[in-house]
């Protein structure tokens, strides 16, 4: 083994591996195609390989590798034992001998892939473990164990963005209104250029374009406004905002993401009155349910909360224009391996664990009319309950009120 560091904890992952209860868990790479193997085991992400190799790490006793003998060093940061293997009959051979004595073992796998997130092994390397009489289950939480639980500084660096980005969607709203009232013009591109320096100037840094949709455009979840053709923001429009960004420095900082929506108008129909305030309503029984099912001392899975959500939603007649999942894991990736709010696009059993944070944003769509989206970010911290971070909108925004209550 090479003298090369490695984040790579074994006695976590094989702790992990026998509160499972499963006999091993198996990676499988194929010119990196499992990113999410890569992390786990904390190896380089920019080495260039070619051929496969195989790792195996037992609930207990020594881990094993099977490598090409062209490419030996794949596996040598890491702890165990290295079989190599140059022809596919001997490939087969190494992976009797690696699997021997296993009778159940975790990979990055879903069942009729209903987590696509965490499917990165390709069918026919399944067929392989299964035709030696494994039993092959999912490594999903395993996975979200070892790259989507945060440390201490992670979690710091997610309250401290979700403190701090509602400001600048303020800002951004006391601009539109600034501007509007004194006359001027102003655009949809404009506002999110000016949305931007402001998330600058609050110290935070987004690797993309926020979201600034009117109208009709707010309907379509992932409109971004461009240089060209992007709409005037004018008196009676509906307005909403959709920002992530996070600390800049370390690459592990954490995320906060959050929308807001308002009246751009001193007063607003009442039909996107009940609209808004349905869309508040399911967000919160998404809250409230993961809330009270930690205080009772009880599991709650992505999937539950997503259901919790999406039911006030279709009670109130709004089910037709729902678009995705109620919200998705934050990592230092905007987007991350832990479980999301999901009985709609997947379903989601993944538990949401200590140590991770999510999306909460529900939305309602009305197709070249408006939309409507409030999210908000939930942290579940070491102890204690679930804590939606930073401050989340309550109200509606009357952005040409004489007094707008900015939430």
């Amino acid at each position: 083994m090479s003298d090369r560091a490695t984040d790579f904890d074994l006695d976590g992952v094989q702790e992990a591996i026998g509160a499972a209860g499963v006999d091993a868990w198996l990676f499988a790479q194929f010119h990196g195609r499992d990113p999410l193997a890569t992390r786990v085991l904390g190896l380089p992400a920019d080495v260039f390989q070619t051929r496969r190799w195989y790792y195996l790490i037992p609930a207990q006793g020594e881990p094993q590798g099977l490598v090409h003998a062209i490419e030996q060093g794949a596996l040598e940061d890491l702890p165990g034992s290295r079989r190599r293997y140059r022809t596919w009959q001997e490939l087969d051979a190494g992976l009797d001998e690696l699997l021997e004595g296993v009778g159940t073992v975790a990979m990055q796998y879903s069942p009729q892939n209903r987590v696509p997130y965490v499917a990165m092994v390709d069918a026919g390397t399944v067929e392989a473990v299964r035709d030696r009489g494994i039993e092959v289950v999912s490594a999903a939480d395993l996975i979200q164990r070892f790259t989507a639980v945060l440390d201490d500084d992670q979690i710091d660096s997610h309250r401290l963005a979700g403190e701090r980005l509602p400001d600048a969607i303020e800002a951004a709203f006391k601009e539109c209104r600034a501007r509007l009232l004194a006359g001027d013009t102003l655009n949809e591109y404009e506002l999110q250029r000016y949305l931007l320096q402001q998330v600058k100037a609050i110290g935070l840094t987004s690797p993309d374009e926020p979201i600034v949709a009117i109208n009709g455009h707010a309907a379509d979840p992932h409109y971004a406004p461009g240089p060209e053709g992007s709409s005037p923001i004018v008196r009676g429009d509906w307005l909403l905002i959709d920002v992530w960004a996070k600390q800049p420095g370390s690459e592990d900082n954490v995320f906060a993401d959050i929308t807001w929506t308002a009246q751009v108008d001193s007063d607003v129909s009442d039909r996107r009155v009940e609209v808004f305030e349905t869309v508040l309503g399911a967000r919160d029984a998404a809250i409230d349910l993961v809330q009270a099912r930690y205080a009772a001392g009880e599991e709650v899975r992505g999937f539950e909360a997503d259901r919790a959500c999406r039911e006030v939603l279709v009670n109130a007649g709004y089910g037709d224009a729902i678009q995705h999942r109620t919200g998705h894991s934050i990592t230092s990736e905007i987007h991350g391996s832990g479980a999301n709010l999901d009985d709609f696009e997947s379903h989601d059993e993944r538990l949401l664990m200590r140590r991770t944070c999510f999306s909460v944003e529900p939305g309602i769509y009305l197709e070249d009319d408006f939309g409507v989206r409030s999210e908000v970010d939930i942290l579940v911290p070491p102890d204690g309950p679930p804590e939606v971070t930073g401050r989340k909108q309550t109200a509606m925004i009357l952005l040409l009120a004489d007094d707008p209550q900015y939430c």
